[in-house]
């Protein structure tokens, strides 16, 4: 475990996938689980391939990836993993259910890559990988279990991951439905630097609503990265003038897309940290009560304790 706090970066270049899976041809309750069907599997795989290689090719090349909710066939998890090595970034990318066949249940999950060389700035040969779930389904989701034969049922994770990745700030993470979650966002108000969303929304006026209202509440740079299927991709941060609130945003439904955008880090943690001291602030006033913490392991004072993972180690 790293002993001391590395500096922040200035900035973190983070690389924003939409895909454009389409969840009805996807997931077949004619099929008897809920997997993604084959057609669909190499039509998503040919997106991240394509979407990955354009990223590469970027002069400022992310450090960090994101990709929507379910959006990686869980037979091509050790292709991404040989992609993301080869490029040597972290990436974020939401897997396909996890099946419990015995059980009958499904867990939906999203996984972090950290390739081993990742501070070494040379390609990898492997990753650490770490697996954070969602607690709530949506009302859709739900139902669609429902109609398989027998029925499947959502197999929930309850912990909330605050994800340390050292220079480049502290991280949380929210998959879709969960995102809505008032307790989760109180847990993660002075903690992190970065909420990202990885999502499949139709709603996506909604979670735009939600990223522009917690970026200010909860004071920390807000990523949705939805399905290309409804598009709705953006990233909030809380400064100070309107014009520069909303990095990026993709509106229209089935874009396919990949783009790199620029969050602040280090300036955004002395505003956290009530250090903005410009002649003229650079963000919004912190808000009624916040208080950042400095340790984002320890308890608060209600409700359950974060769960916080380091993702670099020391050789």
């Amino acid at each position: 475990m790293i002993s001391e706090r590395p500096a922040l970066v200035e900035a973190l270049t983070l690389g924003v996938i939409q895909t454009t899976l389409d969840h009805k041809a996807a997931w077949n309750a004619s099929s008897g689980e809920p997997k993604i069907s084959a057609a669909e599997d190499g039509r998503a795989w040919h997106e991240i391939r394509r979407a990955i290689r354009a990223l590469a090719d970027h002069d400022d090349q992310p450090r960090i990836i994101l990709l929507p909710e379910l959006a990686l066939p869980r037979t091509r998890l050790d292709d991404f993993e040989r992609l993301v090595c080869s490029m040597n970034a972290l990436a974020i990318v939401g897997v396909d259910y996890r099946l419990d066949h015995r059980m009958r249940s499904a867990k939906n999950e999203g996984l972090v890559l950290v390739p081993r060389n990742f501070w070494k700035r040379t390609p990898s040969r492997y990753a650490t990988r770490v697996w954070f779930g969602k607690r709530d389904p949506a009302p859709a989701e739900a139902s669609g279990f429902k109609d398989y034969i027998p029925p499947w049922a959502f197999h929930a994770d309850p912990n909330v991951y605050v994800f340390d990745a050292g220079s480049y700030g502290r991280i949380g993470v929210s998959i879709c439905y969960d995102f809505m979650d008032i307790e989760r966002a109180l847990l993660y108000r002075g903690r992190i630097h970065h909420l990202f969303v990885i999502a499949y929304n139709r709603d996506v006026k909604l979670f735009e609503s939600l990223a522009v209202s917690l970026s200010r509440t909860v004071f920390c740079n807000v990523v949705v990265c939805n399905t290309g299927f409804y598009g709705g991709s953006l990233v909030v941060s809380p400064y100070y003038d309107a014009f520069k609130r909303v990095g990026y945003s993709v509106d229209g439904g089935n874009i396919f897309n990949a783009q790199c955008v620029r969050l602040p880090v280090r300036d955004l943690d002395a505003a956290i940290h009530g250090h903005d001291t410009k002649p003229k602030a650079t963000y919004k006033h912190l808000p009624p009560g916040f208080t950042a913490i400095a340790d984002h392991t320890a308890v608060p004072p209600e409700g359950p304790l974060p769960v916080a993972i380091p993702l670099f180690t020391q050789d």
